[in-house]
């Protein structure tokens, strides 16, 4: 029996990003798994999603800190008490779904990596030293994609014989197929007219993401201009992220169509998925993904950055250009739209591709990964 502690800060649970939709994806099922007894360990929980996840798990598998689980963590950085096994009792590996230092006795330490270039690119000098002391300190590390094993032995060489290959995954219910009644109301969800056909963006607000350049190329669509395709932007960000994608917008003209809803999860996003003419992922800094594989396995056809990890990902199913020309972004999204015949290839392909990646199998490496070091 392999004793882990699961270590995460459960109030992430609120407006889930990918790294915590990774976290509780791998919990569940190494949970389940034989072979392993896990505990899930995290710190004050302040807000009403983390307690209701945290409540789910029940009492004999977890352990809860009484300070936030960041504070804990800069303690760390300062001073070897208390060891994770004072905490969880006897362990075997404390795996950390994100890029944590923890301090142990005697167990070992799997770190994940998601995202090596965000963070050493666009990152602090603070975070980038700490996310390299972590890696350096771990005894494995999990990285999401090839191409950002590639980024962490430029920026980390001492990582070198001990990274593992753990993608990212979509939720299983992205696989299955969208019930009619939820696609009848997806419009009136996102406040668009009943039966416009829309492009669709999954990302937040963040400049990495380029939506204000995905906006400008939109809107030198015809159909985009003239109101007859719509542009649909999930997601959030700070106040002058979401202000410059505005002022974009805002330059289309009166008749372009454009939506900023905000998140949406699960049921709605799938639908959102399920109608869409298309996902437009312009991303300039992207480890993974998660996004395209949710588009391929509802058969939606998708245009993405040709750089960083979106070209490993999305494989032969996507329509690919540079993120930072809006002429190759017009050229991409115009070539999917006039080639039916052509898109229906790629989203057959994408469904197969898709498949890959979905979380059984990626617990599966988990799980050998941990077990190969054990």
């Amino acid at each position: 029996m392999i004793r882990v502690a699961w270590l995460y800060d459960m109030d992430a649970c609120h407006a889930p990003t990918g790294v915590t939709r990774h976290a509780l994806a791998q919990l569940e099922r190494l949970s389940r798994r034989d072979g392993f007894a896990v505990t899930a360990v995290t710190g004050r929980i302040t807000r009403p999603e983390g307690w209701a996840y945290w409540n789910s798990l029940g009492p004999p598998h977890r352990r809860r800190f009484p300070v936030r689980t960041r504070d804990l963590l800069r303690w760390w950085r300062v001073a070897p008490v208390p060891p994770m096994e004072w905490i969880a009792g006897p362990l075997d590996w404390v795996y950390c779904p994100a890029e944590f230092r923890v301090r142990t006795r005697r167990a070992r330490v799997a770190v994940t990596s998601h995202d090596v270039l965000q963070g050493f690119k666009f990152g602090s000098e603070r975070t980038r030293r700490n996310a390299a002391t972590a890696f350096r300190r771990a005894d494995l590390v999990l990285s999401v994609s090839e191409f950002n094993t590639a980024r962490l032995l430029e920026a980390v060489p001492e990582c070198a014989g001990k990274t593992a290959h753990v993608p990212n995954a979509a939720e299983d219910l992205f696989f299955e197929p969208t019930p009619t009644t939820d696609r009848a109301a997806v419009r009136a969800d996102l406040d668009l007219p009943d039966d416009l056909p829309y492009l669709l963006s999954v990302a937040n607000f963040q400049p990495r993401k380029n939506l204000p350049r995905l906006v400008r190329a939109a809107g030198r669509l015809s159909e985009v201009a003239a109101g007859e395709l719509a542009l649909v932007l999930l997601g959030s960000g700070a106040p002058e992220e979401e202000r410059a994608l505005r002022e974009a917008v805002a330059e289309l003209g009166p008749r372009a169509v454009v939506r900023l809803p905000g998140y949406r999860q699960g049921e709605a996003l799938r639908a959102a998925y399920a109608e869409a003419t298309a996902l437009v992922f312009p991303s300039l800094c992207e480890s993974f993904g998660i996004p395209a594989v949710e588009a391929m396995a509802q058969g939606t056809p998708m245009a993405l950055a040709d750089s960083t990890a979106l070209p490993e990902i999305g494989g032969e199913a996507g329509w690919y250009f540079d993120p930072e020309d809006e002429e190759a972004i017009v050229g991409a999204l115009r070539d999917l739209l006039d080639r039916d015949g052509e898109r229906a290839r790629r989203v057959e392909s994408g469904r197969t591709i898709a498949s890959r990646y979905r979380w059984d199998v990626a617990n599966d490496r988990l799980a050998a990964a941990l077990q190969k070091r054990g």
